[in-house]
């Protein structure tokens, strides 16, 4: 177009120079002097017109010509804004949603089991990359901040009040009780040998059958008790632990002195080797099991779970409508946060181009039209001299 263009003001420049040297011999030529006169003028204002968009014509820099890679910053800000404003808008973008059938697409997609275990294959893939990418040091880092910032701003004694009253209403305290007295007492009847050692290290007058009998007596007379505690609800014992609790969550909630050694016991915690410990093993079994390649046949079987039950849901239109509704929803809601990085991106993407390269995409998209421009100068120019021909020879000044 721009050769065709070109050569349009090519031709008009030839025939004004045959017709205004041939006008004497031949005065009919005169309308075509007029015509072509005109036309080169019109094609050359707009041939100027178009090339100063983009450059200086002939590379001399006038003023107010390479207005594109002059101002291409402010184009690409403005182009920005206008998406922006226009287009990302969140009414814009729920309506495409609501309109789009999202949920439907992806439901239909993963309704075939083959689609659901490529996207399981590529995920599972994927985590264990992801996971060999970081460095264990760092992880460990970064997970005993977290813990540390989060339990740093926990009032460690009313916590604890919170914590033990919720498991004094749920009575834990004495199922755990419950199963900790048997296990003791199986713990003293295995311990007899070790206390009859024991105690006849202590009483060294006393002859072993003695010890023997006293010992036996005693751990007979702890396990009696531990059973009848283990099997009484209302035993003292089991009072007295309910009261010392309860005790203790008041202290916890009400006493400055209580609540200041909860403090320092977290303290104590928190920068301890203890978190490092726990968060060097969270990480270690979160990473072994992310390690753990699943078997083919229970992947392949989720899969067939997640086929199936997207099919299902498929099978309820009015279910997906409120799916679709329900991210239209999230988008509208989300958008407005993060519309403004849309047309920054646009803005940063226009400003690191080159201004020659933004000049000749913007040249190349538009070009055809603009060349268009240049011979509707021609045209246009080359009616309008013949029309004032016409007005001269009307008016005999001609």
């Amino acid at each position: 177009m721009q050769a065709i263009a070109t050569g349009v003001l090519v031709v008009m420049a030839v025939l004004f120079g045959v017709s205004a040297s041939l006008r004497g011999a031949y005065p009919a030529l005169a309308w075509v002097e007029a015509f072509s006169e005109a036309a080169l003028i019109g094609g050359l204002a707009d041939w100027f017109a178009v090339v100063a968009l983009f450059r200086h014509p002939g590379g001399v820099p006038l003023p107010h010509t390479a207005i594109v890679p002059r101002n291409k910053d402010r184009i690409g800000a403005q182009l920005g804004l206008f998406v922006e404003q226009n287009f990302l808008t969140a009414s814009n973008l729920a309506a495409r949603l609501r309109a789009s059938d999202p949920a439907g697409h992806a439901l239909r997609w993963l309704a075939v089991s083959e689609n659901a275990r490529e996207l399981l294959a590529g995920v599972r893939d994927a985590v264990p990359r992801l996971v060999d990418a970081v460095d264990d040091a760092e992880i460990h880092a970064v997970l005993r901040r977290v813990l540390v910032d989060e339990l740093e701003r926990v009032d460690a004694a009313r916590a604890g009040a919170s914590v033990l009253a919720s498991l004094a209403e749920q009575q834990m305290h004495q199922r755990a009780l419950d199963r900790m007295l048997p296990a003791v007492a199986r713990w003293l009847h295995g311990q007899r040998a070790e206390i009859k050692r024991r105690f006849a290290r202590r009483s060294l007058l006393t002859p072993g059958f003695v010890d023997a009998y006293i010992v036996n007596r005693f751990v007979d007379g702890m396990i009696d008790l531990v059973g009848e505690v283990a099997g009484a609800a209302d035993h003292p014992m089991r009072r007295d632990l309910d009261l010392a609790l309860a005790e203790l969550i008041v202290r916890l909630r009400d006493d400055p002195a209580t609540a200041a050694s909860a403090e320092r016991l977290k303290t104590s915690l928190l920068y301890g080797a203890s978190v490092d410990d726990a968060a060097a093993a969270a990480w270690r079994a979160l990473r072994a099991r992310i390690g753990r390649e699943p078997a083919t046949a229970s992947g392949a079987r989720f899969a067939d779970v997640v086929a199936t039950t997207a099919s299902a849901l498929l099978a309820q239109p009015a279910l997906v409508a409120r799916l679709n509704g329900k991210l239209a929803e999230i988008a509208e809601a989300i958008l407005p946060r993060f519309q403004h990085q849309f047309s920054a991106l646009i803005t940063d993407v226009v400003h690191r181009w080159d201004a020659r390269e933004v000049s000749e995409k913007i040249e190349t998209e538009l070009g055809p039209d603009l060349q268009f421009i240049r011979l509707n100068g021609s045209v246009v120019g080359g009616s309008a001299g013949v029309l004032l021909h016409a007005a001269l020879v009307l008016a005999g000044a001609a």
